[in-house]
């Protein structure tokens, strides 16, 4: 997949942000969470989509094990009816899963499948086996190592796949991804998915999200990270889309951060990587 210009999308995790989502004007495909919707409504759910002229992606889980490949196998005719637009990959596992299973739905790899230089696209490529995919752009780049990152993918494109480059302007970055769950570690496996806090050295308080589904923990900074005001920077970038993630924000402040009001700035925001990379 490729475009000539730039859209805008984003991602869900509750409802209640798919519902701001659909109102968006602004927002041309929409990732539905594997770990937090379920697969019996994906159809219900890509038919809503589809009828607010939007495209629908599936998100997948970062970690994808045997438990992912046999809950998906429970339910890959609900995956094959829906109608989806697009896989998003955050593994190489869950793709093969299901190319395995005969799913060849258009896909991108997301941030966590690093593209951090002007060989990883060619290597990717290879493990893929197929240049018709699509690429997030890593987190942790800054605006300079983005801008070199997309000059040389582009020279290596030049007889062969344009391939689109998605950036990430809006979202609470992941910093750990874990199989260990705090909850259950806390207080024993209850089996339900939600969001507690944790305390750094800082005092600062970082949301952990448990997904029972995938029996997955993420741990997010304590901030979200802010770049879509960044005309200027971004504007340098090449890349064809740009992505909202949303986690732990309800409706309204969905809304307000699309519409960009200042009032949600009142818990801060951090600028992540985009001056000073990690590199």
């Amino acid at each position: 997949m490729s475009s000539g210009s730039l859209s805008f999308r984003a991602s869900a995790e509750t409802e209640e942000q798919l519902e701001a989502l659909l109102e968006s004007e602004r927002i041309d495909i929409i990732y539905i969470d594997a770990g937090w919707f379920d697969p019996g409504d994906l159809v219900r759910l890509s038919d809503r989509v589809h009828e607010a002229g939007k495209g629908i992606g599936l998100r997948l889980p970062a970690i994808f094990r045997s438990r992912d490949e046999r809950y998906m196998d429970e339910h890959l005719s609900e995956i094959r009816d829906a109608g989806l637009d697009l896989m998003l990959h955050r593994s190489l596992e869950s793709l093969g899963y299901m190319r395995d299973r005969g799913l060849e739905i258009p896909f991108m790899l997301d941030h966590q499948v690093y593209d951090m230089n002007g060989y990883t696209e060619q290597v990717l490529a290879e493990l893929c086996g197929t240049e018709d995919f699509d690429i997030c752009l890593p987190l942790e780049l800054s605006f300079a190592e983005l801008r070199e990152l997309c000059r040389a993918g582009r020279k290596q494109e030049s007889q062969g796949h344009e391939r689109l480059r998605e950036l990430v302007v809006y979202g609470y970055a992941p910093m750990m991804v874990s199989a260990q769950c705090i909850r259950a570690t806390e207080q024993g496996c209850d089996g339900v998915s939600g969001t507690r806090f944790i305390t750094d050295r800082t005092g600062r308080r970082l949301p952990v999200r448990n997904c029972c589904r995938s029996c997955s923990n993420t741990i997010y900074n304590s901030v979200p990270t802010k770049l879509y005001d960044m005309e200027k920077e971004l504007a340098s970038i090449d890349h064809g889309s740009r992505r909202y993630e949303f986690t732990l924000e309800s409706g309204d402040e969905v809304r307000a951060i699309l519409s960009d009001r200042k009032r949600f700035e009142a818990n801060g925001f951090t600028r992540g990587w985009s001056r000073k990379g990690v590199m």
